[in-house]
C-alpha cells in the first residue's frame, strides 16, 4: 500500500516539514468535567478534608491549583511523607463554613462561582481563609455593587480587601442616617468618652475624624495586651483630659487639681482595681494563629499542620470609618478598634477659662457628666490647636522645598523608589496644599534654592541617570525654564543662596564622593570654582550661618560622618567646626535666630528623629528635641520664624507629613498654632479682654491697661 505522507530515500524514511497541531475545543471542559464526576462518586481521590460533620474527598492536584492555602497544607503533608497503603490522609479544617467550602469546590473544579446573594458575604470569607482570589474578587466586586444600609456594616466587619474597605467606608460616610438607623447599628459596642480640657475655641475648630484618632491612639496605647476585654470601655463613661500637647490622658491617671472634681474622683474610685482593654474575649487571636488543622477522630492517619507555623500575629486595625455630629458638642464615629467593629461617642465637657463659675451645661449622651467646677486649662496657655498641619499630597523623599513669599513650595522627590515631576504649595493660612505646574523632568536626590522668587533645581537624578540641566520656576509667571547644564552630573549636593548667587557643594558622581565647591551666577549663567572641602561629602547638611558656610555630617560612601567643615568666606579657606553628637546623613539643615538646627537624618543603620542645635557662643553642638517621627532625606526650612520638617522617611514608611519647631517652647508640633489658626481673632472679636491680655503677655507686649483696653 503507497504511503502518501512519507517516502523512502537510500533506505531512509524522510518525515514531512510541518508539525502536527490538533487543538480539541472541548477538551478542557470534558476534563473538568470528568474530574468532578470523579470527585462526587468519591473516585481516585487522594484526600479526605473535614469540615464540620462532613468529610468531603477531593483530589489534590485540583484544589491546589485553585486555593493557595490548601497548597501549603498539601505539600506540608508531601513533606512528612506519604500515608500508609490502602488508606487516605484526612485533615480538618477548623473555621470554615461548609456551605461556603461547597461553593469554592465546585468552582475549583468548573471555574464557575455561583453563589446565592445572602451567601455572597460567607463565601468571601472563606476565599480570603483558603486564598482563592480570583473568586475573593468576584464576592468582592459583587458586594461592593450591592451595598446597602441593611448590609454595610457587616461587609466593612469582614472586608480584607482594600478596595471593599474603602467602597463601604465611603457608603458608610454618604449615608450614615440610614446606617446609624439600622439593626446592625445598634448591636455594635459603644465606648461612650467624655473629654474634659478643651476651650469652646478649640472645639468649634477642631476637625472631630482628627480627635476620634487621638481617642484611638489612647486606647491602642493602653491596651492591655495580655487580656484584652472590650467590656471595660463599654460598660461605663470614660474621662479623658486633653493635654497642651494634644494627647489625651485617662483622668484617673492624674495629679493635679483635676483629682478634686467629683466627677473624676468618682471615675477613678471605679477603675481603682481594673486593667486597661481593648476587645472581646471571643476575638483573642491565639497563640497559634492561621488556620489550625486537625485529624479527623476517624481518620487513618494522624497529621496537624499549621498555616503559620511561627505564629506571627497581623496587626489588627485600628481606624476611624465614618463620624457624624450628635448634637452640640457631641459626636460619634463608626470605628475598627483592633479589627472590632465598635462605635465611640465623645462629648465634649468645656468651660469658660479662669471664670470660677463653672462650665456648660452637661448634656453628655449618657447624662452621667456633672458639671467641672472649673477648667484647668485656659486656651491662650496652649501653643497648639486641635487641627493637624494638613499633608501632602504625595510622599516626598529627597526632594526640593523653598519658601517664596508666604507659601512653602515642594518639587519632586521620590517615593518609594520612583521619581517625582510634581509640585505644591503650603499656605499655612489655609492649611493646604495646592497644586502647581510640574517640573520638566522628574527629579530626585537634588537640592533647591530661592533667588527674588524664582526656585532652582540643581542636580539630581530622573530614576535612569543623573540630571545636568537647572531647572528654575518663576513663581510669579507660574513657569518652568531651562537654564545651562552643570558641567558634571551629581546628585545629593547641598545648595545654599547668598547674594543673587549659588554656591554647590560636596555630592556624589556614581560611586565616588565629591569635595568640590562651585559657585553659579544665575544671571550670567557662569560657573566658577572655590576651594574644595577637606573631607569628600554628599547627602550633608549645608546652610548659611553668620556670614559662613557651614557643611554639616554627610556621608563619604563608606562612613557617616560627624565631622563639621565652615568656609569663610573673608579668607576663602575651610576649617574644622566643632563635631555633631550624632553622625548622620540626609538630615536637614536650617539657621535661625542665631542657631542652626540639624533635623533627623540617619546614622547608616536607621533613621533618626534626634536634633542637634549648634550655639555659637557655646561653639558646640547641644541634644534638642526629638520629632514625632524619624525622617531621614528630608528637606528642612525657616517659615513663619518656625523650622518646618517635612516628607523624609520614617525607617518604614514615606511621608507626607510636616511638623515645626517652635523656638520659643523649643517643641516639635504637628497642629497649627492658635494663632494661624485664628482663634485669637476670634477671642478679640467676642471681646474676650482677658484672653487678649494673656495673648498680649506671651508676646511681650502686655501693658498696665492690657485688661482694660
Amino acid at each position: 500500500m503507497e504511503n502518501n505522507n512519507a517516502h523512502i530515500v537510500n533506505g531512509v524514511d524522510e518525515c514531512p516539514e510541518d508539525d502536527l497541531v490538533f487543538e480539541d475545543d472541548e477538551h478542557k471542559e470534558n476534563r473538568w468535567e470528568s474530574l468532578n464526576k470523579l470527585r462526587k462518586a468519591r473516585q481516585l481521590c487522594d484526600q479526605i478534608l473535614v469540615i464540620g460533620a462532613h468529610e468531603v474527598p477531593v483530589h489534590r492536584a485540583v484544589l491546589a491549583t485553585a486555593s493557595g492555602f490548601l497548597f501549603d497544607l498539601f505539600l506540608k503533608l508531601e513533606e512528612e511523607g506519604p500515608a500508609p497503603q490502602n488508606s487516605m490522609c484526612t485533615c480538618k479544617l477548623k473555621d470554615i463554613d461548609y456551605d461556603s467550602f461547597i461553593y469554592l469546590l465546585d468552582y475549583a473544579y468548573t471555574s464557575r462561582l455561583e453563589v446565592p446573594g445572602e451567601h455572597v458575604r460567607s463565601v468571601y470569607r472563606a476565599a480570603i481563609q483558603l486564598k482563592i482570589p480570583d473568586a475573593a474578587r468576584a464576592c468582592s466586586k459583587f458586594l461592593a455593587a450591592n451595598m446597602s444600609s441593611a448590609n454595610c456594616i457587616g461587609v466593612r466587619q469582614f472586608a480584607e480587601e482594600a478596595e471593599l474597605k474603602q467602597t463601604a467606608d465611603e457608603y458608610i460616610q454618604n449615608n450614615i442616617t440610614e446606617v446609624t438607623a439600622s439593626k446592625n447599628f445598634y448591636g455594635l459596642p459603644r465606648v461612650p468618652v467624655v473629654i474634659i480640657g478643651a476651650d469652646p475655641e478649640l472645639v468649634e475648630s477642631s476637625d472631630d475624624r482628627h480627635m476620634f484618632s487621638l481617642v484611638l491612639s489612647w486606647a491602642k496605647e493602653n491596651i492591655d495586651q495580655e487580656k484584652p476585654r472590650l467590656e471595660y470601655l463599654t460598660e461605663q463613661t470614660n474621662i479623658l483630659c486633653l493635654n497642651a500637647d494634644n494627647t489625651l490622658t485617662d483622668t484617673k491617671n492624674i495629679s493635679d487639681d483635676r483629682r478634686k472634681d467629683d466627677l473624676v474622683r468618682d471615675y477613678t474610685q471605679k477603675t481603682k482595681n481594673r486593667k486597661m482593654c481593648g476587645i472581646p474575649q471571643n476575638l483573642i487571636p491565639s497563640k497559634e494563629t492561621g488556620k489550625k488543622l486537625q485529624i479527623s477522630p476517624g481518620g487513618t492517619v494522624v497529621r496537624k499542620f499549621s498555616i503559620n507555623p511561627d505564629g506571627l500575629i497581623a496587626e489588627k486595625e485600628w481606624t476611624t470609618i465614618a463620624t457624624y455630629q450628635l448634637k452640640d458638642k457631641t459626636y460619634m464615629a463608626i470605628t475598627m478598634l483592633n479589627g472590632t467593629l465598635a462605635t465611640i461617642s465623645i462629648h465634649y465637657r468645656t468651660g469658660k477659662s479662669n471664670s470660677g463659675s463653672g462650665s456648660d451645661e452637661p448634656d453628655s449622651p449618657d447624662s452621667v457628666t456633672p458639671k467641672l467646677p472649673f477648667m484647668p486649662d485656659s486656651l491662650f496657655e496652649r501653643h497648639a490647636s486641635l487641627t493637624p498641619l494638613a499633608n501632602m499630597s504625595s510622599a516626598r523623599c529627597g526632594f526640593g522645598l523653598g519658601v517664596v513669599g508666604d507659601k512653602i513650595i515642594a518639587c519632586g522627590g521620590y517615593d518609594r523608589g520612583e521619581c517625582l515631576l510634581s509640585v505644591e504649595a503650603y499656605d499655612i493660612k489655609t492649611n493646604k496644599w495646592t497644586p502647581l505646574p510640574d517640573m520638566p523632568d522628574p527629579r530626585g536626590r537634588f537640592s533647591m534654592e530661592q533667588i527674588n522668587g524664582v526656585l532652582y533645581a540643581i542636580g539630581g537624578s530622573d530614576g535612569h541617570g543623573c540630571q545636568t540641566k537647572i531647572h528654575c520656576f518663576d513663581v510669579a509667571t507660574q513657569k518652568w525654564k531651562t537654564l545651562c547644564s552643570t558641567s558634571n552630573a551629581r546628585v545629593s549636593q547641598g545648595v545654599i543662596a547668598m547674594n543673587d548667587t549659588l554656591y554647590l557643594v560636596g555630592g556624589c558622581m556614581g560611586q565616588k564622593s565629591l569635595a568640590n565647591f562651585l559657585v553659579f551666577t544665575p544671571a550670567t549663567q557662569e560657573w566658577a570654582s572655590l576651594p574644595p572641602m577637606n573631607t569628600p561629602r554628599y547627602q550633608a547638611g549645608v546652610c548659611q550661618h553668620e556670614g559662613e558656610l557651614y557643611a554639616i555630617g554627610g556621608t563619604d560612601g563608606w562612613n557617616c560622618l560627624n565631622s563639621v567643615e565652615i568656609f569663610n568666606f573673608k579668607t576663602m579657606t575651610w576649617r574644622n567646626g566643632p563635631k555633631l553628637n550624632v553622625s548622620r546623613r540626609g538630615a536637614g539643615c536650617e539657621s535661625l535666630n542665631g542657631k542652626i538646627y540639624i533635623v533627623g537624618g540617619s546614622d547608616g543603620t536607621q533613621s533618626l528623629k534626634s536634633t542637634e542645635v549648634f550655639v555659637t557662643e557655646k561653639d558646640a553642638w547641644i541634644m534638642g528635641p526629638g520629632l514625632s517621627v524619624p525622617r531621614a532625606n528630608i528637606a528642612v526650612v525657616i517659615y513663619t520664624n518656625r523650622v518646618f520638617a517635612v516628607g523624609g522617611f520614617s525607617g518604614r514608611t514615606f511621608l507626607d507629613t510636616t511638623e515645626y519647631l517652635n523656638p520659643d517652647n523649643n517643641e516639635w508640633c504637628s497642629y497649627l498654632s492658635v494663632e494661624d489658626s485664628g482663634m485669637t481673632q476670634k477671642c478679640i472679636d467676642r471681646g474676650q479682654m482677658s484672653s487678649i491680655a494673656q495673648v498680649n503677655q506671651e508676646n511681650g507686649h502686655a501693658s498696665e491697661n492690657s485688661n482694660t483696653s
